[in-house]
């Protein structure tokens, strides 16, 4: 698997005087021969408290945690993108990072090497692909990004929000009084301002992240892997975590809080969701897209929040993979 690190300079997307300002991407790439006739970019980005290396695991004594590896192999151009304030991404400044900045500042780096793969300039030896087709998918608050950036910027050709809704985004807990309990938690009032501190109160008030995270089948090492260091603020940041959080993050959780820029959105949506997840209705998704004419819901069996922990993953990457392909071809033809 040919892997390639980038830092992606955004600061001429975000407003001035915010400096330099740079996202990491991680650039996975195919043989050339599994290209195909409709050949496919897929982005990524992950969700609060994780990193880029979300979609690309690796646990000891245990195989296909990667979603990056299991795309390649079937021909995608696969990259992973950590969104402002995340990860290896800038990260200073973390108040005032707003939704405007997050989609500015990623649609940004998505054209940036969107450029490079349809150039061929990505890497040495890499074929140049003129009519790629870009994909965006994200995981929870990289649903939510993937949402606002396309909104804003009609950056892809077809979105994926995965673990998100665009209705109002809540964690389901082992008991309706607990679940009330974390749900009042994420309660403000129009147009209150949120800081660093917000996410520790906020999520403070969550009884159990493990119910809503984890299916029961995830291994307990992987569990620990995950837990162990603390979440959502990290005191030990496993590979595929962050450290930091754009505070932002925890408005995304607000009823309605997207509902302008999803019913703006007019490509293909597919909405990904676990058995248990953070969408209380999952078939009342697809009303949130509006504009959209083709609106897809895929809910996968014993999975939770975190779907590339849960033994079905495949389920969902396999989904995304005939779909991605289904829109690619669509537009080849037309």
């Amino acid at each position: 698997m040919q892997r390639i690190e980038l830092q992606l300079d955004v600061s001429e997307a975000l407003p001035k005087g915010r400096g330099t300002r740079s996202l990491a991407a991680s650039v996975y790439l195919p043989d050339a021969s599994a290209l195909g006739a409709a050949p496919l970019v897929m982005f990524a980005i992950p969700g609060g408290g994780y990193s880029r290396g979300y979609f690309d695991m690796s646990f000891a004594g245990h195989a296909g945690y990667s979603q990056a590896e299991h795309h390649i192999a079937r021909g995608l151009v696969f990259i992973a993108i950590d969104p402002l304030g995340v990860g290896a991404s800038s990260f200073d400044g973390l108040d005032a990072i707003t939704f405007g900045d997050l989609a500015a500042s990623y649609d940004s780096a998505v054209r940036q090497l969107l450029e490079r793969v349809r150039s061929g300039t990505l890497a040495g030896g890499f074929p140049a692909l003129p009519r790629v087709t870009a994909i965006g998918i994200g995981q929870s608050m990289g649903g939510c990004v993937t949402i606002l950036t396309q909104a804003r910027h009609r950056t892809f050709a077809a979105i994926a929000p995965l673990g998100y809704s665009a209705i109002h985004t809540q964690l389901p807990q082992r008991t309706e009084a607990a679940r009330t309990s974390t749900a009042a938690g994420f309660v403000f009032k129009p147009g209150a301002s949120v800081d660093v501190s917000t996410i520790a109160k906020t999520t403070a008030t969550v009884f159990d992240y493990v119910y809503p995270f984890h299916w029961e089948d995830v291994p307990k090492d992987i569990l620990d892997a995950d837990m162990d260091g603390g979440y959502p603020l990290r005191k030990v940041c496993p590979p595929f975590g962050s450290a930091t959080i754009p505070p932002c993050a925890v408005t995304m959780m607000f009823p309605g809080a997207v509902k302008e820029d999803a019913a703006s959105i007019d490509v293909p949506v597919l909405v990904g969701a676990g058995e248990r997840d953070v969408c209380p209705d999952p078939h009342a998704e697809p009303t949130a897209y509006r504009r959209a004419r083709d609106v897809a819901l895929f809910i996968v069996p014993r999975m939770a929040h975190m779907h590339n922990f849960a033994g079905t993953r495949r389920l969902l990457w396999e989904r995304l993979l005939h779909w991605s392909h289904g829109i690619a071809r669509e537009r080849e033809a037309g």
